[in-house]
């Protein structure tokens, strides 16, 4: 065999290295570009793709006419790159339509185009990068313009400019101010729900964020038309309300005016529809304004109307009356003779509003002079769980479910809890405690022939797909017969037509029936104060009830709380009649025997 001589050693040497070489690229290509493509291909991706949340928006709630009364305003900030304007000396292609090729496009031209929208002039745009840039040379950030409408986004976005970014800034508004700011309630700094049907409809409100992502290159700067979308925003739902914004806005202006006139502590006007239970108007004093919690006052920044019952009074006998007549026990025209104090037992002792012999009242009558007396001798003629019964057909002792994150049941104990005292008071309303939603529920049982629906605040939520979610109500209850409720109505008239406050709450052309309440209150130390809340609950036209007022003005220091409810109510019937064009009653009042001097 003959040698090699050292070139050609070398040569073979050479040849070895370079074949080896070339297979081992080659099995490295192959790895890459086959085996391990999807992998890698996946990772480079996860280092140059940008992913971006795209916010949902927070759903609006409305009134029972759609009109708007929390919603969330689209803004958006506009930020840049101050080092990347100056990348390849300023300049970044852009893909023209109408020349159909990539045109290169200067950062001052940018200036000038993003300013057209934002209506800044490119030497301010300039100015802003030269400024962010003279402090920090590699400064990646500054603002162009806070806070631009989504139609100046997507115009800005359809620039295509790389170094040009955008963040949400959504904030929550609500443009009628105070107006149902009870009944709405509000949010933190941080955008948590925390009142009122904002935190109750929270999980319809809330929406589901999408995302896209856009590729970048080495340098930072997004790569023109990589913006993909990879789950679409989904936005919260609309919740539908039951109240009417003008009667709520009215209903608060003449609850405001009452409290003030007799400079009161605080006052509640509750309108129900009587034939759906549904709450058109909710009003209390000084409502809180969502959109400025710090001037609210923080005692009254809650629903009072549904989560601070207090004892209703006198508003009561006529749920004592109604539960005697379904009993068969009295009627509207049974006679009690009473006398102004009464001791029915040992260590019972109660009296009436004013001195007075014993007089030969009927039920009506009672009602009329709304007498604690009366009323305690014949309801007496009920046991005590027969009348604790009836209370709780009315959705006494009961939290109402009407949409409110927190609504109260109340104080209503077993009848077997009640002390001697006790089991007489609860029959004129002492002893026991309700919200003012409570209070017209019951009475709306009255004014709807016996049946009482469940008053609801909330009709539903409508997701962006357009379907809508109606909550439980609860099921209708019968408290009282259909003839018991009717003869009820006749004595609330009576009270109405010819009571002592009658001539506050007249409207012409229509009946009116309802009852007062005078009521001490707890004063946290197991005793009473020695002022009182004062309330009217009524309805109208009696011929046929169509809504349901209370109202509630409680310890005035400088007027009378009596007049002050019962113009409440008036005030608030005659802006209900002009919201829904209740035409006037029909057929004529007739008035009960009331005994005494009737």
């Amino acid at each position: 065999m003959p040698r090699l001589s050292t070139g050609s050693w070398r040569r073979l040497i050479a040849a070895v290295v370079v074949i080896g070489c070339t297979v081992v690229f080659t099995l490295r290509l192959v790895d890459i570009q086959l085996v391990s493509a999807a992998g890698l291909n996946e990772d480079a991706a996860g280092k140059r793709a940008v992913p971006v949340v795209i916010p949902s928006l927070r759903g609006d709630i409305v009134d029972r006419d759609g009109e708007i009364l929390a919603t969330t305003d689209e803004r958006y900030d506009v930020q840049l790159s101050p080092k990347n304007t100056r990348l390849n000396d300023g300049i970044f292609q852009r893909y023209s339509e109408a020349e159909e090729t990539w045109v290169g496009v200067t950062a001052s031209e940018a200036f000038a185009e993003i300013g057209e929208i934002t209506g800044q002039s490119a030497k301010k745009i300039q100015k802003i990068v030269d400024d962010a840039l003279e402090e920090n040379p590699k400064s990646d950030f500054a603002y162009v313009k806070r806070s631009v409408d989504l139609s100046a986004l997507n115009r800005l976005k359809a620039l295509e400019i790389p170094w040009l970014t955008f963040e949400s800034n959504h904030a929550r508004s609500y443009p009628n101010g105070a107006v149902g700011g009870n009944l709405v309630g509000f949010s933190g700094s941080d955008g948590e729900p925390l009142a009122g049907v904002e935190l109750s409809q929270d999980a319809c409100l809330v929406g589901t964020d999408g995302e896209e992502s856009y590729e970048r290159g080495a340098d930072g700067v997004a790569l023109p038309g990589s913006v993909v979308v990879t789950q679409e925003a989904i936005d919260g739902g609309t919740v539908g309300l039951t109240i009417d914004r003008d009667l709520q806005w009215e209903a608060q202006q003449i609850i405001d005016s009452q409290v003030a006139s007799v400079k009161a502590e605080w006052g509640l006007l509750t309108i129900m529809d009587a034939k759906t239970g549904e709450l058109v108007a909710v009003a209390e004093d000084d409502s809180v304004d969502p959109g400025d919690i710090d001037g609210s006052n923080p005692d009254k920044r809650e629903a009072r109307s549904f989560v601070a019952p207090y004892e209703p009074g006198s508003t009561f006998k006529t749920l004592t009356a109604a539960a005697l007549i379904d009993a068969g026990v009295a009627g509207p025209t049974t006679v009690n003779a009473t006398p102004d104090r009464w001791q029915p037992e040992p260590n019972v002792d109660f009296r009436d509003w004013f001195s007075h012999g014993t007089i030969d009242w009927t039920l009506t009558g009672i009602l009329l002079q709304s007498s604690n007396v009366g009323i305690s001798m014949l309801g007496s003629k009920l046991d005590a769980d027969s009348r604790y019964d009836s209370l709780r057909k009315f959705g006494i002792g009961e939290a109402t479910s009407a949409g409110m994150p927190a609504e109260d049941s109340g104080m209503l104990y077993a009848a077997s809890d009640w002390d001697r005292q006790t089991s007489y008071t609860t029959m004129f309303g002492q002893g026991l405690s309700s919200t003012i939603v409570q209070t017209a529920s019951a009475y709306q049982a009255i004014a709807n022939d016996g049946v009482r629906i469940p008053p609801s605040l909330v009709t539903g939520c409508t997701d962006a797909a357009g379907e809508t979610v109606e909550p439980d109500r609860g099921k209708p209850v019968q408290a009282v017969s259909k003839r018991t409720a009717k003869e009820v109505r006749n004595m609330l008239e009576t009270v109405g037509t010819d009571g002592l406050v009658s001539q506050y709450v007249t409207i012409p052309g229509y009946r009116i029936g309802g009852k007062t309440g005078t009521a001490q209150q707890s004063n946290g130390r197991g005793g009473y104060r020695t002022d009182f809340v004062y309330s009217f609950a009524g309805m109208f036209p009696m011929d046929d009830p169509r809504y349901v007022i209370v109202s509630s003005v409680a310890f005035p220091k400088g007027g009378d709380g009596t007049v002050a409810a019962t113009r409440a109510f008036h005030d608030a019937a005659e802006a209900t009649i002009r919201t829904f064009h209740i035409p006037p009653s029909t057929g004529k009042y007739k008035k009960l025997a009331t005994g005494g001097d009737d």
